[in-house]
């Protein structure tokens, strides 16, 4: 991480304490609720400005419900969130979401995409043609400005669903698991686009995802959630240099995170805490070469 961007990392973009998250049944059994689901317990967690933070646990620990109250889209039990030190009520332009379906307006064509949450904030048609045409060509594809998404392959697809989130400029990008769907080929050249794209526009992300290697990739700091009822069991700085190319990932420090990661979703009896870089280094076992949970 360059010095300049390092300096920009003095506050907090997003804040959570204690967020928890219950189901509520509407069955009733002698007077109390039967068949209450609690998906998260207890989940905080700070992201500073301008930081890449991935979150990886096992399938159905709450990922993806964290990132959707973060986004606005749930509401929490209990704790509370903030984006930016304001309370988070609902959705708002200050944060983009980009899931795994693409969501893309298949009678739109790219542009028009592009330009859909400019023209939620009503600016003016020149600015937003100018403002759309600006991200299509930072995501690569401005000879597509006119296609329709029919027309495009998976990964291009997600490429304007990159770009269509920043048009609007938003402070926090919420990504899941947006590369779930492509090859390995093409998830590779994702990964090395959105990071060129994040060390452009000093977007703060969190990143969810099922594979260790991506997110340790990716990252600043991993966050490893617990099983249902998800909470944050540890985190990790990635003490890796960037820029990072795949080649990184033969290196023993990378080895040594993939390890710790892995270990820690094994572990299941082990407390929550906070690792430093140095523990992240230590070499706690053999885990699968690309492995993803």
């Amino acid at each position: 991480m360059s010095e300049s961007k390092e300096h920009r990392n003095n506050i907090y973009r997003i804040r959570a304490e204690g967020v928890g998250l219950v189901y509520r049944s509407n069955h009733r059994k002698n007077g109390a609720d039967s068949g209450d689901f609690r998906a998260l317990r207890n989940v905080s967690l700070n992201v500073k400005e301008g930081e890449f933070l991935s979150l990886v646990g096992p399938s159905g620990c709450g990922k993806s419900t964290f990132l959707y109250i973060l986004s606005g889209l749930r509401k929490l039990s209990e704790g509370a969130a903030w984006i930016n030190e304001t309370p988070i009520t609902g959705p708002a332009l200050d944060r983009g979401i980009i899931m795994q379906a693409y969501a893309l307006f298949p009678w739109r064509t790219i542009r028009k995409n592009v330009e859909f949450g400019l023209e939620v904030k009503k600016l003016p048609k020149k600015e937003r043609r100018a403002t759309a045409d600006r991200f299509i060509e930072l995501v690569g594809l401005s000879e597509f400005a006119d296609k329709y998404p029919y027309e495009l392959s998976g990964g291009m697809k997600q490429r304007i669903a990159i770009a269509r989130a920043l048009a609007y400029d938003p402070d926090v990008l919420l990504m899941d698991e947006p590369f779930a769907a492509v090859d390995e080929q093409t998830r590779g050249l994702l990964h090395e686009e959105l990071l060129r794209i994040w060390d452009k526009t000093n977007k703060t992300i969190i990143f969810v995802t099922h594979s260790i290697d991506e997110s340790i990739f990716l990252a600043d700091r991993v966050a490893v959630m617990s099983p249902c009822p998800g909470t944050i069991k540890a985190i990790l700085d990635i003490d890796l240099p960037r820029p990072r190319t795949p080649e990184i990932k033969s290196d023993p420090k990378f080895g040594s995170y993939r390890n710790r990661v892995w270990q820690l979703l094994q572990n299941e009896g082990e407390r929550t805490e906070e690792i430093t870089s140095a523990d992240g280094r230590k070499r706690l076992g053999a885990a699968p070469q690309e492995a993803v949970i």
